[in-house]
């Protein structure tokens, strides 16, 4: 709180560009695999702290104060749509960067070069952050107080079972959205699709199907259900139907049928995360609290990042072929149905009571 949130941003990104460049650099240096992995995660440790620490609450306030209560889920996803477009720019250049450095034929060369353009970008940003927040003053660039981290509060958020709950929802919500990723290497290994064309079917899935999924989500939970919760209820199901079509259909069907069928996942995944922190306005979060109440199930919620991958990576490494990748998904559907069970009860708790004392 006493940096200069300007200053503070500037010096994530710039960490972020370091960290990234240095990443690159074990790369080039063709490192034995246990030394590599060792720096990797490291490196990767660092940046997830530089990239997601400073401003997030911040971010959420914006959100939250352009539109009204029964209009959070279309601003979540207005912004998820703005966020998919910027990353949908960046992973092309990654990809041509990749393409441009060696491709298929030259994989170490190509991954180089593909980590130099991150690390080109999140310089860019810096540089504009630079710009545009210039003149800004700490009162302009300030989070109120309500929305700021407060550790006083959080043995009564702690006390409260439905920040838990909607806790586990976001992690299974993140974890199945994070985790679609593995459709692109399940394509190549398995499906035999080129490097090249698994890539566009990765930016399609996680980038450009964002544009319309996040939008559409929010409208979903707005317009149609006229609660997130509601929508949640609906969304995972259709989302655990479309990873268990993937599986069903195996790998004898058409390489281009099984790369279009991973793309369905990607578009639900992304209708339910971008609109899940509306959830958390539907769960009586007193505004006192609300920002330690969305700090913690942050924690939670996106505890898939440090050690999902690795879970999954041991599964592949255990099962071979398509076993291996059909053990994941399985897992993955599991989530599904978590999140459609704790929303069906978080609905009937809190929700429907209110409709009905309305009606």
């Amino acid at each position: 709180d006493k940096m200069n949130p300007k200053k503070a941003l500037m010096l994530s990104l710039a960490v972020a560009t370091i960290l990234t460049g240095a990443f690159a650099v074990t790369i080039l240096l063709d490192l034995p695999g246990s030394v590599a992995y060792g720096i990797s995660l490291v490196i990767w440790l660092l940046i997830a702290f530089a990239s997601g620490f400073v401003f997030w609450t911040a971010i959420l306030k914006a959100i939250r104060i352009i539109g009204t209560e029964e209009e959070q889920g279309t601003m979540y996803g207005i912004y998820y749509a703005a966020n998919g477009t910027t990353a949908a720019i960046i992973a092309a250049v990654n990809l041509w960067a990749y393409n441009a450095g060696g491709g298929d034929s030259n994989m170490k060369s190509g991954f180089f070069w593909a980590v130099v353009s991150m690390a080109a970008f999140t310089l860019l940003a810096t540089i504009l952050i630079a710009i545009f927040l210039e003149g800004k003053s700490d009162k302009d660039l300030s989070t109120a107080e309500e929305d700021k981290f407060h550790f006083g509060d959080v043995v009564t958020v702690l006390k409260n079972p439905a920040v838990w709950m909607i806790s586990v929802v976001f992690f299974c919500v993140y974890g199945v959205y994070s985790c679609s990723s593995y459709f692109t290497p399940y394509l190549t290994d398995i499906v035999k699709l080129s490097t090249t064309a698994a890539g566009v079917c990765a930016i399609l899935r996680q980038y450009i199907v964002m544009l319309v999924a996040a939008p559409l989500g929010g409208i979903l939970a707005d317009k149609v259900f006229k609660s997130t919760l509601a929508w949640f209820r609906c969304g995972g199901v259709i989302l655990a139907i479309s990873i268990i079509l993937v599986i069903l259909v195996g790998t004898g069907a058409p390489s281009m049928l099984i790369a279009v069928l991973t793309l369905i996942p990607g578009l639900f995944s992304m209708c339910l995360y971008g609109v899940m922190f509306s959830t958390m306005h539907e769960i009586n979060i007193p505004v006192k609290v609300a920002g330690t109440a969305i700090g913690i199930a942050s924690i939670v919620g996106y505890l898939p990042d440090m050690f999902l991958n690795t879970i999954f990576g041991n599964i592949l490494d255990k099962s071979a072929g398509a076993s291996g990748y059909f053990q994941i998904f399985g897992i993955l559907a599991a989530f599904c149905v978590i999140v459609v069970v704790i929303c069906s009860y978080l609905y009937a708790k809190y929700v429907k009571p209110v409709r009905r004392a309305n009606k």
